[in-house]
């Protein structure tokens, strides 16, 4: 069944794994991140995909239901993005009470699979510029997605960065929807529970056949890079850019995949198959801080209500020899000796280990 109801202190949010082939090589891709802006980043240098919070009034507005009836969306086409399982999480479990059917009649019932992908589109452009949507003439729920021109993007843009509902007015002005279809759900994270106030993210991947032209929003973005992940992973080590720990994950499980083409049938594949939310369970073992992750034999039942690092009376080496199925990660300034000895949940790739090449002198 699904987890109990999320905390309050989880902040719910979406975010878009941008993928695009390579410029100059066509068979490969490159995936947009953006470095943080010094006012809003945790650290210097502070490395994520495009995302933010989830706005109750601008992205839960019954208006966006209303409006995808009149611009001719079928029901049909909305209701395929809802996963209809048992074991969802919490934050992709079905929002409010009654049957699912409500969501189309009521305006407080929502499905979180569409409210999250209206975050994350709209987040993608109040940050980057990015508007992912389809006209009516595009109106066929492909799986790559559209990008659509805006006149006067920097004040559009600073518009829905003020006021996040006026994201559908911008929507209606160019007579266009959010590319709802092309997020294809990917994973979810969130921060471990003895953190004051964490956050919860679905992300979502989202493909183009050519990378868009930016408008970095000044307050919350210093820089944007469109790199591959083996690259941005490079960067980090040599401290150029800081991750937490879902991007370095999220990273190192995309450098199994090299193409594309491959990395966007993946993607579409394995949407359909749910996502288990990875909140990290934190273990103290004599100074070495261990995070488990679902699957491991040190994972807890209900990791949500766990609000304190727990102390394991051991190393990390007696920690690990006292598992057998393991899924963890040390983590210090950044993540390191990632682990992972059983099928990866979802039908998921396996992160691979990283090595960074250093130049001889």
């Amino acid at each position: 069944m699904s987890q109990a109801a999320t905390s309050p202190k989880w902040r719910t949010s979406g975010s878009v794994i941008l993928v695009s082939r390579d410029v100059g090589e066509s068979e490969d891709y490159q995936l947009l991140m953006l470095k943080r802006s010094d006012a809003t980043a945790a650290m210097l240098n502070q490395t994520v995909f495009p995302g933010g919070l989830l706005d109750s009034d601008a992205d839960e507005n019954v208006a966006w239901l209303q409006y995808f009836e009149e611009f001719g969306v079928p029901q049909e086409e909305l209701r395929r993005l809802v996963l209809i399982r048992d074991d969802r999480p919490a934050i992709l479990a079905p929002q409010g009470t009654g049957c699912y059917d409500r969501f189309f009649k009521r305006s407080r019932i929502w499905a979180r699979e569409i409210t999250l992908r209206l975050t994350a589109v709209r987040e993608c452009f109040e940050e980057v510029g990015v508007l992912l949507c389809r006209s009516r003439s595009q109106l066929d729920f492909g799986a790559v997605t559209c990008v659509q021109d805006v006149p006067d993007l920097e004040a559009w843009q600073q518009r829905v960065h003020d006021k996040p509902s006026e994201f559908l007015t911008l929507c209606r002005e160019l007579k266009v929807v959010p590319d709802l279809w092309a997020l294809h759900e990917w994973s979810a994270w969130a921060s471990p529970g003895f953190m004051r106030k964490g956050h919860e993210t679905v992300f979502f991947m989202a493909f183009a056949d050519k990378q868009p032209k930016l408008l970095e929003e000044p307050s919350e973005v210093k820089e944007t890079l469109w790199l591959a992940p083996e690259e941005l992973l490079r960067l980090a080590d040599l401290g150029e850019v800081w991750f937490l720990p879902p991007q370095v994950y999220e990273l190192l499980r995309l450098m199994g995949i090299k193409n594309y083409k491959s990395l966007l049938d993946f993607a579409i594949k394995r949407s359909g198959l749910g996502t288990t939310m990875f909140l990290p369970v934190a273990y103290d073992c004599k100074g070495s801080m261990i995070y488990v992750l679902p699957g491991d034999d040190f994972y807890v039942p209900e990791p949500h209500l766990v609000d304190e690092i727990i102390s394991f009376p051991g190393s990390e080496d007696e920690f690990r020899a006292r598992s057998k199925c393991l899924h963890r990660y040390a983590y210090g300034p950044s993540i390191r000796n990632l682990e992972l000895n059983i099928p990866p949940p979802n039908g998921h790739l396996r992160p691979l280990k990283f090595h960074l090449e250093r130049q001889k002198l």
